[in-house]
């Protein structure tokens, strides 16, 4: 068994490996199934949804279409080594950087009990839907404090079983792959 470095690592550099093109064809396919799945869910309270970075899944057309069919929306901002969530009505926001990560900088915040539904990122993913993240646990620590109907966005390759899970690693209810 690797450690879960090792294995990050690994993933990452295939995820930096995509070419363009296929980048972006899988992002594509990643939106219609998770704009589909989110529409047929009937949701209206928040949809939490992260801003893309190393070269995550995309996320921004699925923001900029929520956003257009009337959903509220609200992306996740750092402060004090906490995540917490800001609303957003546009992808063309006030925003600063944390770690490379685009954050708005508007000053309200989403209470966790508004959001219904959260798009998380990840760097890997097992059979049981746990995720490996960054190593930050600000997922988990957010998740663990409210009940929230989370999905994760990843590419079929990003697929892991090998990752060390621990008590506070949160199961995300589904994954959506290409």
């Amino acid at each position: 068994m690797q450690d879960n470095r090792a294995i990050r690592q690994k993933i990452l550099k295939l995820r930096w490996n995509l070419q363009p093109s296929v980048k972006t064809k899988l992002d594509h396919q990643i939106y219609l199934k998770t704009l589909n799945y989110i529409i047929s869910k009937k949701i209206t309270r928040y949809i939490a949804l992260y801003w893309p970075m190393e070269n995550e899944v995309d996320t921004i057309a699925l923001i900029d279409e929520l956003i257009k069919k009337g959903y509220k929306v609200c992306i996740s901002y750092i402060s004090r080594n906490k995540m917490v969530f800001k609303p957003i009505r546009s992808v063309h926001f006030e925003h600063e950087y944390w770690k490379n990560m685009r954050q708005p900088t508007i000053q309200s915040t989403i209470n966790g009990n508004d959001i219904e539904t959260m798009v998380v990122p990840l760097i890997g993913f097992n059979n049981s839907n746990y995720r490996l993240g960054y190593g930050f646990n600000h997922y988990n620590d957010f998740l663990h404090t409210y009940n929230i109907h989370t999905i994760g966005l990843a590419y079929d390759f990003q697929r892991n079983d090998d990752f060390v899970t621990n008590r506070y690693d949160k199961m995300l209810k589904m994954v959506i792959t290409n």
